[in-house]
């Protein structure tokens, strides 16, 4: 397929465009961004502004978003449970969710007192907030997204996060819990 771009409009010939394409197969992914890290770059950078323009019902609209955004998400991974004819357990929310973590976090997981805990030592949101150095603004996110998640997924299903890359810690830890 021939790619035709009129010179009279932008200068740039079919040459100037194999060369392009030429160059943009040799360059391949290496300045390319993972989505995650554009999402939290994003993320901050709209959460800046609207915090900056109407301060703390700016900052109180963000975290209401994110736990309406967080909400869905645990209601669209119960209903696709539930669709399967599946209980709504740990062990199908970890199974059946609609995010792949293991593409864009490194973490081990372990079982304390018969809950399941991921220590998280890199993640790609967490990154694209530094990369801007927005981390304050990335914490209002995670603050709030997988308390929110759980919430709609199974009520019965609580997290603690004692530590958090976004709060400047060196991991996160996200404890999985069963609501007594």
């Amino acid at each position: 397929m021939q790619f035709k771009i009129p010179n009279e409009t932008t200068g740039f010939t079919n040459e100037d465009l194999m060369d392009t394409l030429k160059e943009m197969g040799e360059v391949g992914n290496k300045y390319k961004i993972d989505l995650f890290n554009f999402f939290a770059r994003l993320f901050c950078t709209l959460s800046e502004e609207i915090i900056s323009k109407f301060g703390e019902s700016g900052k109180e609209a963000i975290i209401s978003g994110v736990k309406k955004f967080g909400e869905k998400r645990g209601n669209e991974i119960a209903e696709i449970v539930k669709s399967l004819g599946k209980e709504l357990t740990l062990k199908n929310y970890f199974i059946y969710t609609t995010f792949d973590a293991g593409e864009t976090t490194k973490y081990k997981v372990n079982i304390v007192d018969g809950n399941v805990e991921l220590k998280i030592t890199k993640c790609v949101f967490c990154d694209g907030c530094k990369d801007w150095d927005k981390l304050k603004y990335g914490r209002i996110y995670c603050d709030y997204i997988d308390e929110a998640i759980l919430k709609d997924y199974n009520p019965n299903l609580k997290i603690e996060v004692p530590y958090m890359l976004t709060r400047g810690d060196k991991h996160c830890v996200q404890r999985y819990i069963r609501k007594a």
